[in-house]
């Protein structure tokens, strides 16, 4: 890994980091660097291939690395062709190198088999390929990361990502916390159909929100809740977002999923997600409940 940099990001500041596909020329990059890894040894911890005197790793066996790449991700072979696959298959293969990826340190020399003895910092290596494949993604606007997990994820819409990123509750109550985190991760997830799922789970979340206040019913408990966040014209405009956001909540396909209810627009799921995590955030910050 190396500390680069590049004119345009310096003068025009970086491409905004929006788009969800991966293109031909993204690909071909991310297979370059895939092949380079892989030749340089960097999977052969996972994938050994063993000196003939029995002493270590010598390299990486192309044959397992091969066979197991064909098994979890079908759509690809080895070596990797340059024709771009769809954009999942693209995200798995980064799943499995990421997930594999150690770098190798060169040991004592065998002379005889003209080989060094290879060790592994499994740390380093995925602390590089992290930032290599960040650096692509970066450089072509692409809205996707790995994270420390060596997991991809997307990034979500660019209005959304500082919710997101301090969206991380410490409320005293487990439920919540749960409710709130599953939802995150879920919208994060780069399975567009998790999203959905990520949009019920933040709901119920709210909904668990509103009742942790003191009172002997769910008003009681909203007016406690919202009276330790403002006063006068602010409280009032918090109530409003509140009772707008509760009425959205029942009266789509979003907790409730009778027949008569519409679902919520492919389009408009980020946009209420986004809406509600940041009422959620402005509420929990505000009554002490972030981590």
């Amino acid at each position: 890994m190396t500390n680069r940099s590049f004119y345009t990001d310096r003068t025009r500041g970086p491409a905004p980091r929006l788009r969800e596909d991966i293109p031909e020329t993204v690909w071909r990059a991310l297979a370059a660097l895939v092949t380079r890894r892989v030749e340089g040894n960097w999977l052969a911890q996972e994938f050994p291939e063993s000196c003939p005197d029995g002493n270590g790793i010598s390299g990486t066996n192309r044959w397992l690395l091969s066979d197991t790449l064909e098994a979890l991700v079908p759509e690809l072979s080895w070596p990797l062709d340059r024709n771009a696959p769809d954009t999942e298959t693209v995200l798995d293969l980064l799943d499995f190198v990421g997930q594999r990826v150690s770098f190798p340190v060169e040991g004592s020399w065998h002379s005889f088999f003209r080989h060094s003895e290879l060790s592994f910092d499994v740390q380093k290596g995925q602390k590089a390929f992290r930032a290599d494949v960040d650096e692509i993604f970066a450089r072509m606007g692409i809205a996707y990361q790995i994270d420390p997990n060596m997991i991809v994820r997307r990034l979500g819409p660019p209005e959304a990502r500082e919710t997101i990123a301090d969206l991380d509750p410490d409320s005293g109550d487990a439920t919540l916390d749960d409710l709130i985190r599953d939802a995150r991760q879920r919208f994060l997830s780069r399975q567009p159909e998790e999203a959905r799922v990520a949009l019920e789970k933040l709901w119920d979340g709210f909904e668990r929100l509103k009742t942790l206040g003191p009172g002997h019913d769910k008003k009681a408990q909203v007016n406690a809740l919202l009276d330790r966040v403002g006063t006068g014209t602010w409280r009032n405009m918090l109530d409003t977002e509140a009772r707008a956001l509760t009425l959205i909540g029942n009266s789509m396909q979003i907790r409730h999923f009778e027949t008569g209810k519409e679902p919520v627009p492919d389009d408009a799921v980020d946009y209420l997600f986004t809406r509600l995590a940041t009422l959620m955030l402005y509420l929990l910050r505000t009554t002490g409940r972030l981590a």
